[in-house]
């Protein structure tokens, strides 16, 4: 019974890996349209320019239909399989649209204001990294802030806000930090490398701030019920604004909740002590040594 629970167990997980590893696949075809910069720019020599020409306040546009024509045969009256080269079976089925076709863009970019005219002598490849090697309009990856300080470092290029930026300054903040951007900033500075652009002295701002106000979590129960846990998850959040000893330095004086319980000390491994410390024995040890076990259980036999 056992051996045929395992190999229906089995079974489902190679089915899993297997759906798993058709999901690229099923991504790169949800796009409108299908195109081969890596072909076109590599394999034929093709310059940028030849299909992006440049559009109002130096936007460059995206080649449509006509472009294409001049060098593929395209019979707009009569489609047919050959259409597929470039569109997908879904654009093919909503009358050969093509919106939708590479990824989105970041929404710090509706603050942006770039032209490519200003950019003439940089090469593509040095904001668009590796898209003359791409096969996929979906592994475009749109420029950061990042690739633009490096030329726009005060020295090559300027580094104010309003080179760049149509609102955003150093005084007047993104969108993205109204509301209750308070309550979520924690989590996206540690995703989101780019605060450092505004706060320049990123470490200090912070501490500055959650020296005098409590992050929102820690509310009126964190201490009796959540921090515990919350710090063995990821215990180098609370190093953020704590010390390694600030944990010792209060257990010493005052036992966790859970040390609390009448069955704490039971000898069963079902209840109390035992279980904490087979779960999570590295919680123990902010507080014990290892060696501290021994000191009772070297006259006591558990129980199974």
């Amino acid at each position: 019974m056992n051996e045929s629970r395992s190999l229906k167990f089995l079974l489902i997980i190679l089915v899993l890996i297997g759906l798993l590893l058709l999901l690229p696949g099923c991504k790169k075809e949800e796009t409108n349209l299908k195109f081969n910069h890596k072909l076109h720019v590599i394999d034929n020599q093709m310059a940028c320019a030849t299909c992006h020409a440049s559009g109002e306040k130096g936007k460059l546009q995206n080649p449509g239909m006509d472009k294409c024509s001049e060098c593929h045969e395209i019979d707009t009256d009569h489609p047919s399989e050959k259409c597929l080269l470039c569109h997908s079976v879904k654009s093919a089925a909503h009358d050969y649209e093509v919106s939708e076709s590479v990824p989105e863009k970041p929404k710090s970019y509706k603050d942006l204001k770039f032209s490519h005219e200003y950019h003439e002598g940089v090469e593509c490849n040095t904001c668009h990294k590796g898209i003359d090697k791409q096969d996929s309009l979906s592994q475009i990856e749109w420029p950061d802030m990042f690739v633009c300080k490096r030329c726009h470092n005060g020295k090559e290029a300027p580094i104010t806000c309003e080179v760049c930026h149509e609102k955003i300054r150093k005084d007047i903040a993104p969108e993205s930090h109204h509301g209750d951007w308070t309550m979520h900033h924690g989590l996206e500075s540690r995703f989101d490398r780019s605060c450092q652009f505004c706060h320049e002295n990123q470490e200090r701002f912070c501490q500055d701030c959650h020296r005098t106000q409590k992050p929102k979590d820690h509310i009126f129960n964190w201490k009796t019920t959540q921090h515990g846990e919350e710090a063995t998850h990821d215990r180098r959040l609370c190093t953020t604004c704590h010390t390694a000893s600030y944990c010792s330095d209060c257990h010493r004086s005052e036992q966790p909740i859970s040390h609390r319980r009448a069955d704490w000390m039971a000898l069963s491994r079902e209840n109390g002590h035992a279980e904490e410390a087979r779960r999570n024995f590295r919680s123990c040890n902010v507080c014990h040594e290892t060696s501290e076990c021994m000191k009772c259980h070297q006259s006591i036999i558990l129980r199974r």
